[in-house]
């Protein structure tokens, strides 16, 4: 590896600026996540989008993030994680810009697409870094939950930014906000980062880089589908070639001298365990989180602005434990405190599956959510620098975007898993006929207004589908459980 500056050599001091220009951009790339949510409705007004390009508009930066990480991640290790950033913190103004100024729905989406891929290129660039910055354990642990914490915090504050805005201004300005701190980055950057690349980096093999992106995308956008429109033809046919694709792409890695994807990091037990430990904990938090909002919404009956407030427990405690985490680990090894945190997570689930009908549901719901973020929260930090510290040098950028990968994978499967099993529990207590659009808790309410007998068995039949939901939470966490805890001292010291 070679570097302009040596690790060893960067005092505290420069440590923290480093990491503080290292969050910047990774705050940014968390709120566009999900503050196009609330520009959404004027854009609709004034570019009057089709509801195709609608959904584009919301879910092409996403797509693009997931998609495009694992090239990107391997890019960066090939030409130099501070010069990754760079560019891509100039790429993702100027897409902003062009973005807050686009006549039509068509340049809103390219726009956020190349803010997807450029945001793709950031996050893995950033955690290897972090990894050369801080090379003892300790520190680096604590320097990975400061950084999860500012991503969290950018996915927390997100709607309020994108309401704040809006009522001062037109929706271009949720773009805007991104060109100045990206500005700051590219002038800040090249004095506190070190440069740092690896002379082993692979050639970035571009039939491997269009594989990965296409299966990736494929996959993903199938499992959308099939939350938001049931499981039909095109949904199967895309998930089809997204599962081809990746069997191709396999064989192509196997095959290659320089891999896109080494397939010996993932059997490599340290790597591997960590990396399904971080997918299962994804599936069960994404999967859950489809039907926290909609229980204290259509059962509970509360306003969207009630129940935002319900869900400020888990945002603060996911951010504390965030930090809470790699201080323990000061302390104790990771088993120890991995541990513990995901029996917590797991107390969490137990909460949702007895949750009832009644009022008290609303204090249950929000301290079974604020329980399963707080185990998951302290517990990511030491996931994530498992993966990055037992990754060769060489290969940090591609091992910090396959955790990553594992995370938007992990999401996207468990809102297409646990959302269609609740809906055929939910379809089942309701004796509903089999149909490929799934009938909707909100549809139900819709339609039973008027009618207090029908209103009560709707609310039962969703209540039914998230008890099970949590059962199969607490199933999925006593397996990461036993993932994590019950391996050889290699894997978890």
């Amino acid at each position: 590896m070679t570097m302009n500056v040596a690790p060893s050599t960067i005092r505290d001091e420069r440590r923290l600026r480093a990491l503080t220009v290292l969050a910047l951009p990774t705050l940014l790339v968390a709120i566009d996540i999900s503050v196009m949510g609330a520009a959404l409705p004027s854009i609709a007004r004034d570019l009057r989008p089709s509801a195709a390009e609608l959904l584009w508009i919301t879910d092409s930066y996403n797509f693009l993030v997931a998609g495009s990480m694992l090239a990107m991640g391997a890019v960066g290790d090939r030409i130099g994680r501070r010069k990754m950033i760079l560019v891509c913190a100039a790429i993702f103004a100027l897409a902003s810009a062009v973005g807050a100024f686009a006549a039509t729905p068509l340049l809103v989406i390219l726009a956020r697409a190349v803010m997807g891929v450029a945001g793709s290129a950031i996050m893995p660039a950033s955690m290897s870094l972090i990894g050369v910055l801080f090379t003892e354990e300790k520190s680096r642990v604590q320097a990975m939950g400061a950084y999860m914490t500012v991503f969290l915090t950018g996915m927390a504050v997100a709607p309020f930014v994108g309401g704040l805005l809006l009522a001062h201004f037109w929706w271009g300005s949720v773009f805007l906000i991104s060109v100045p701190v990206m500005a700051i980055t590219m002038v800040v950057a090249p004095r506190v980062l070190p440069e740092t690349r690896s002379d082993q980096a692979p050639r970035v093999d571009l039939i491997s880089t269009l594989q990965s992106l296409a299966a990736v995308l494929a996959i993903v956008y199938a499992l959308k589908a099939w939350v938001n429109d049931g499981a039909d033809a095109s949904a199967w046919l895309t998930f089809a070639v997204g599962v081809v694709l990746t069997v191709l792409f396999v064989r192509r890695q196997r095959r290659l001298d320089d891999p896109l994807l080494d397939l010996a990091l993932i059997r490599t037990p340290a790597v591997g365990r960590t990396l399904a430990a971080l997918f299962l904990t994804s599936l069960v938090m994404g999967g859950s989180s489809l039907f926290f909002n909609l229980y204290l919404q259509d059962v509970q009956g509360l306003t969207p602005l009630a129940a935002a407030w319900w869900t400020l427990p888990q945002i603060i405690l996911m951010i504390a434990a965030s930090n809470l985490g790699p201080w323990l680990h000061r302390a104790f090894g990771h088993r120890t405190i991995v541990g513990p945190m995901l029996l917590i997570m797991m107390l969490g689930f137990i909460l949702y599956a007895v949750l009832p009908v009644t009022w008290i549901g609303r204090p249950l719901a929000a301290a079974g959510a604020a329980l399963a973020a707080f185990g998951v929260g302290a517990a990511f930090p030491l996931l994530m620098d498992r993966v990055i510290s037992t990754t060769p040098p060489q290969r940090a950028g591609a091992g910090a975007a396959l955790a990553q990968v594992s995370n938007e994978l992990g999401i996207a499967v468990g809102l297409t898993v646990l959302g269609s099993l609740g809906t055929v529990v939910y379809r089942a207590r309701l004796n509903l006929p089999d149909s490929p659009a799934a009938v909707s808790i909100v549809d139900g309410i819709a339609g039973a207004h008027g009618d207090p007998h029908l209103l009560g068995a709707v609310r039962a039949a969703f209540t039914d589908a998230y008890n099970l939901v949590g059962l199969v939470g607490v199933a999925v966490t006593a397996l990461v459980f036993l993932l994590t805890t019950r391996h050889p001292r290699r894997s978890f010291p």
